[in-house]
Formats: structure tokens, C-alpha cells, sequence
């Protein structure tokens, strides 16, 4: 398991995230950001398909208990996330975005809120055990 390229994609996303979230700040000013917002999806359901598919059945069949556990249930805690971003991404299209500029801003932003507070809670609580369990140095946060 390449856990640069885990953490590569959380910089990447987290770049694309804050790209976004400074295009919405204001929500008394539609701008496009369609391309963005794909790009952002993009990266962000490769990555989750990544986690899901490799990342966390390798830390699962780790002898480290702790790792294990903590692996098992964020598996399970980022199902919801994942579902509701792609609800999100569904029920907003572009004609639904520029009709309800602000109801859209403030939903994006707490859908992105979401994803980056659980991209630094997996940081928080799996880089520590990750190094502990011999796996990997822990790996530092490009900010």
C-alpha cells in the first residue's frame, strides 16, 4: 500500500476543496465553477475508491490491533460521506446551481467541511498507528 499516494491525494483534494470553497464565499455572487467541481469530485471518488477497495482491507489484515480497529470503523463511518456527496453532486446540476446560488453555497460548504474534517480525522488517528505498527513514518501534512 503506497501511502504517499494516499496522502498526495488528500493534498490534492484538500487544495481543490479550499480552491472551491473561495469560490463560494461569497454566496451573493454566482460565479462558474463547473469544471471545478468536477475536478474536485474526480479526484475525491478516486481516492475513496482507493481507501475502499485497498487501503482499508490492508490495514484490516494488520496483526496491529489498534490499526485495525480504527481502520474498521472509519471504513464504516466514511459510507454516509460517500453517499452523500454523490447525492450532492447528483442533485445539483448546473441550471439547479445558477436558480439557487446561495441554498447551493451553503450546502457545498458544509459538504466540504465534511470531507476535510474526515480527511484529518483519518490523518489524526491512523498516521500515529500506522508508524506505531512498523508500516510507514508518519507522513506530514503539505499545507
Amino acid at each position: 500500500m503506497d501511502l504517499a499516494q494516499l496522502q498526495a491525494q488528500h493534498v490534492a483534494v484538500e487544495k481543490l476543496a479550499n480552491r472551491f470553497l473561495s469560490l463560494i464565499a461569497d454566496d451573493r455572487l454566482a460565479r462558474p465553477l463547473g469544471t471545478l467541481r468536477w475536478q474536485l469530485a474526480r479526484e475525491l471518488m478516486a481516492h475513496l475508491a482507493l481507501e475502499d477497495r485497498i487501503f482499508y482491507p490492508s490495514m484490516q489484515r494488520q496483526a496491529h490491533a489498534q490499526l485495525r480497529d480504527t481502520a474498521a470503523r472509519l471504513q464504516v463511518e466514511m459510507g454516509p460521506i460517500a453517499a452523500s456527496f454523490s447525492h450532492y453532486m447528483s442533485r445539483w446540476s448546473d441550471d439547479r446551481i445558477a436558480r439557487e446560488w446561495c441554498d447551493f453555497c451553503r450546502e457545498s460548504r458544509q459538504m466540504i467541511d465534511a470531507i476535510l474534517h474526515r480527511m484529518r480525522k483519518e490523518e489524526h488517528l491512523l498516521m500515529p498507528l500506522l508508524a506505531e505498527a512498523g508500516l510507514e513514518p508518519p507522513l506530514k501534512r503539505a499545507s
